[in-house]
Parts: C-alpha cells; sequence; structure tokens
C-alpha cells in the first residue's frame, strides 16, 4: 500500500514537472520565433516588417491547441493511475481477506486434527476406531465442501471488486465517444 502511495506521489510529481516543462518549453519557442523573425528583419532591412496577423493567429491558436491537448492528456493519464491505484488497492484487500480465510480454514483443520488424535488415544475398541475414523473423514470432507464454497464465492467477489472500476471506466469511455 505505502508503494503504491509512493509510486502514485512520483507520477503526479512527475506530471507536474512536465507540465512546467512543456509551458516553458512552448514560452521559449514563441519568443525565439519572434527573435528570429527580428533578426530576419534586421537582415534584410525590414525595420517595420510585421508578421501577418493571419499567421500570427494560426501560431498562436496552434499553441492553444497543443496546450489544451496536452493538458488532456494529462488529465487521462491522472484518470488512469486513479484507476489502476484503484484496482491494484482492491485486488490487495481482496486477496488478503482470502488469506485470512486460507489461514482460518487451516487453523479449523489442525483443531479438528489434534482432537481427533486426542479422541483416538482414548479408544478401547478398533470398532470405535473405525467408527471415529469414518465420522472424522466425513465431518473433514464436510468442511473441504464449505471452505472450497467459501473461496470460491470470495474469488468471485474479489473479481467482481477489483474489475469494477474498470468497467465504470470503459462504460464512461464508451458514453463519451458516442
Amino acid at each position: 500500500m505505502a508503494t503504491a502511495k509512493t509510486n502514485t506521489a512520483k507520477a503526479k510529481a512527475a506530471a507536474k514537472q512536465t507540465t512546467a516543462s512543456v509551458e516553458t518549453a512552448v514560452t521559449e519557442t514563441v519568443e525565439a520565433v519572434s527573435e528570429t523573425a527580428n533578426a530576419v528583419a534586421d537582415i534584410f532591412g525590414a525595420k517595420g516588417f510585421e508578421v501577418p496577423e493571419v499567421f500570427r493567429s494560426m501560431a498562436e491558436n496552434s499553441v492553444e491547441q497543443a496546450r489544451e491537448h496536452y493538458a488532456q492528456f494529462k488529465a487521462s493519464a491522472e484518470d488512469a493511475t486513479d484507476l489502476m491505484e484503484e484496482t491494484f488497492e482492491t485486488a490487495r484487500d481482496g486477496a488478503l481477506n482470502l488469506q485470512h480465510k486460507a489461514l482460518d480454514a487451516a487453523k479449523q483443520n489442525s483443531d479438528a486434527v489434534f482432537d481427533f488424535t486426542k479422541q483416538i488415544m482414548g479408544v478401547t475398541s478398533v470398532a470405535d476406531a473405525i467408527q471415529l475414523q469414518a465420522r472424522f473423514a466425513r465431518e473433514q470432507f464436510d468442511a473441504l465442501v464449505d471452505y472450497s464454497k467459501d473461496f470460491q464465492s470470495g474469488i468471485a467477489q474479489v473479481t467482481e471488486d477489483t474489475t469494477a472500476p474498470s468497467k465504470a471506466a470503459f462504460s464512461k469511455a464508451l458514453s463519451a465517444a458516442k
């Protein structure tokens, strides 16, 4: 859990740094183009040379569109990161829950074996031992069936919970695409 949060924090910090870098690069590019245009004008003696408004407008629109597309890309990347974090967290919690169920089943099985051992030591006849063994085997088989059903439902629930955020995001993307 701490690793996922650390990785998310690193990804968000990198995204902020990238955003700042892109904005700086766009500003520097605009300034460089302006300086280059002024230098060309100085070389050719066109002191009053102005870039036509159409070209200036197209350049400004292109820069604005690039910023908008980058913002959309950044938002999508952050959404995907959050979705993955939520999915991994849900899967981790589900796996932990299943692990606890497995440990509980192992404990109950161990307790049953110890009880059986204690009872078999007190048996006075072979018939009683066979009867005790048959009852123990039947109880263990019934317990195994119950454990299996419990694990199966637990796995199904973990799968459902883990895939729910992805299903919701996919449905949202499909409805947005329509």
